[in-house]
């Protein structure tokens, strides 16, 4: 006599189970499954390029700014997020035309990452990640995480803003 699939104990059945995911710190609402949904990451990043816009009072984006995304996009992936907000911060010989296009892109999208509501500015953005990565190391992770994923869409939504040559 066959089993019925629908038996606890049948060898073919399948048993679901519900994983619920408790927050470390109030950072983490930040993170919250919400705002890391892979379908709203896009959303969340054509947000945070209307916003670098609409500081700058511009509507379209130049090359500059265009290869400033593109830039910080290869940086998070090749260096990571601790060595971009030490990027915006260094104080040393690193001026230069690059830096001066480079870094208000990058103050503008990485503070919007970490708080959309009230950007953070370059200070702020390297307190906040240094204290991350030394006292909560799995939050840093996922927000680094976080990170190359809003990575992709900033360059998808930095093209479609590009100014026509």
């Amino acid at each position: 006599m066959p089993q019925q699939p629908n038996k606890p104990n049948a060898p073919n059945s399948t048993v679901v189970q519900t994983v619920s995911i408790k927050p470390v710190s109030n950072l983490d609402n930040a993170l919250n499954a919400a705002q890391v949904l892979p379908e709203q990451m896009s959303l969340v990043a054509h947000q945070h390029i209307q916003k670098y816009l609409s500081k700058c009072r511009k509507y379209r984006l130049d090359k500059n700014d265009l290869n400033s995304i593109l830039r910080l996009s290869t940086h998070l992936r090749v260096f990571g997020l601790l060595s971009a907000i030490g990027y915006l911060n260094q104080s040393n010989a690193q001026a230069g035309e690059v830096r001066e296009r480079t870094v208000p892109v990058w103050e503008s999208l990485l503070g919007q990452m970490l708080d959309e509501n009230n950007p953070l500015e370059r200070q702020q953005i390297m307190e906040t990640v240094v204290e991350m990565a030394r006292n909560q190391p799995k939050l840093y992770m996922a927000t680094w995480r976080r990170s190359l994923m809003l990575a992709n869409h900033w360059n998808f939504w930095g093209r479609a803003y590009q100014e026509e040559e």
